[in-house]
This record gives C-alpha cells, structure tokens and sequence, in this order.
C-alpha cells in the first residue's frame, strides 16, 4: 500500500529526519511515538508534500514518488490519495460544518452538489453532527471541530489517512468521544497512520508501532513488543513517563 524509503528533511544546517523507511500494508493501522522533537510531525508532514522532503521516496498503491524530483502534477496527484487530520482542526472558519465536508468533495474529487451533499450527511451522521450540520466552527466545541475535520478527510476516501495529534488540543473530557470514533474508523478496515500520546489507544488500536527519537526510527514492532518485549533502553525510558495513562 504504502513504503516509504531514506526520507530525509533538513532546516537550514539541521537534519530532522535521517533516512527513515516504513511500511503501512492496506488495512493497517500504523502510530509513530517518540518524544517531542523527534521528527513525527515532520515525518508525517512529508507523507503529504506538506513539508517536501530533501531525500527519498514515496510508494502509494502503484505509484512511486521521488520526493525531490516530483513535479507540482505529481505532487497534487499523491495529495488526493492522502487526507490529513491536523490538532488544530484547520477548518475554513466562514463555512458551516456540512460546507467544510463538501469543499474538498467539489474542488478535489470533482462531485456534483447533490452528490457532495450526500456524501457530507452521511458522514456528519457517522460522526455524531447532524443537528450540528449548520453551525460554524465558532459554534462547536473543540471535540466537534475535530470530528468535522475527521468526516472531511473520510469524505476523500483516500488511500491513507494522517492524523497529527488529533486529540492533543481538546480538552481531556473531549479526548473520549475522538478516541471512540478513531477506533471506529480502524474498524472499518481504514488504513492509518497517527502521531499521538495516548498510550493506552495506541497499544490498544495499532497494527504497528514505530518508535522514533532524533529523526531516526528507534524500532518498531506490534504494540506487545514495543510495549512489553522491547530491549531498547530509549523506549523504556520514553514509555515509563506513561505507566498511569497505561494503566487506566
């Protein structure tokens, strides 16, 4: 489905990303954890030509990207098979919540109104929005906004979802109700790939976990063997400041 290969990204004289590989089979679903400054949100940035990275190559379904050689038609074309979920939401503030599933359904995946409409109530169903189908992004909470911008990235069917922290900026009653739906999507057989801290969901929902710290892939393995077999001392270290969010 997707392999990644030597993805390296630098800022100015600093190398962020040094040459990280993974695999995501179709169905999988894949949660990179590392502590902050890793290079996670870098990582996943590059998966999506959000950042473009300096070395590498992207394989989605048939299609094998150079990163450092695509041009803007290739760029634009692995975009559409991508949909990304950010931690601040990233909705267009002078839309409604339904208007915010159907934008990306018009301009990208070129539907007609009436199908656009369907396919947004729907999903504002499946999320749990549809009294909310009218209001704006000012009028939800935080938990709301991030399931309109979990339906958004479902309306595109892509070949990969990316989600960045997507329970990192709600307030901790809200984390639940995201959580929930994140694991209904997994369900559903979505391929997946996350940034997060929640422990206990990561061992919980992922296929795979890879373990990152200073732009480099630590390990990866199952969620047992990165949780419970690992002989890394850094993954020991870096999982012990979670032993209570584990143990819930």
């Amino acid at each position: 489905m997707m392999e990644v290969r030597n993805i390296h990204k630098r800022f100015g004289k600093q190398e962020v990303l040094k040459g990280i590989d993974m695999d995501v089979a179709k169905g999988e679903v894949v949660t990179l954890l590392g502590p902050s400054g890793s290079g996670k949100t870098t990582f996943l940035r590059c998966l999506n030509f959000l950042e473009r990275a300096d070395e590498g190559s992207i394989l989605l379904g048939e299609t094998e990207t150079i990163v450092n050689k695509a041009n803007p038609k290739e760029i634009l074309a692995h975009q559409r098979q991508t949909a990304m979920v950010f931690q601040n939401y990233a909705l267009f503030h002078n839309k409604t919540a339904r208007e915010n599933i159907v934008m990306p359904l018009l301009l990208t995946k070129k539907r007609t109104k009436q199908e656009a409409y369907e396919v947004a109530d729907a999903l504002l169903e499946q999320v749990g929005l549809t009294e909310r189908k009218d209001f704006y992004p000012s009028q939800l909470s935080g938990g709301q906004q991030q399931r309109i911008g979990i339906a958004r990235a479902l309306a595109l069917n892509p070949k990969v979802i990316l989600f960045d922290e997507p329970t990192s900026a709600l307030d901790p009653e809200l984390v639940g109700q995201t959580l929930t739906l994140l694991r209904d999507i997994a369900e559903t057989g979505a391929t997946m790939v996350l940034v997060t801290h929640e422990m206990k969901f990561a061992y919980e929902v992922s296929d795979k976990i890879i373990f990152m710290e200073n732009g480099q892939m630590v390990e990866q393995g199952s969620p047992k063997a990165v949780f419970e077999q690992t002989k890394e001392e850094r993954t020991k270290a870096f999982l012990a400041r979670f032993t209570t969010q584990m143990a819930r």
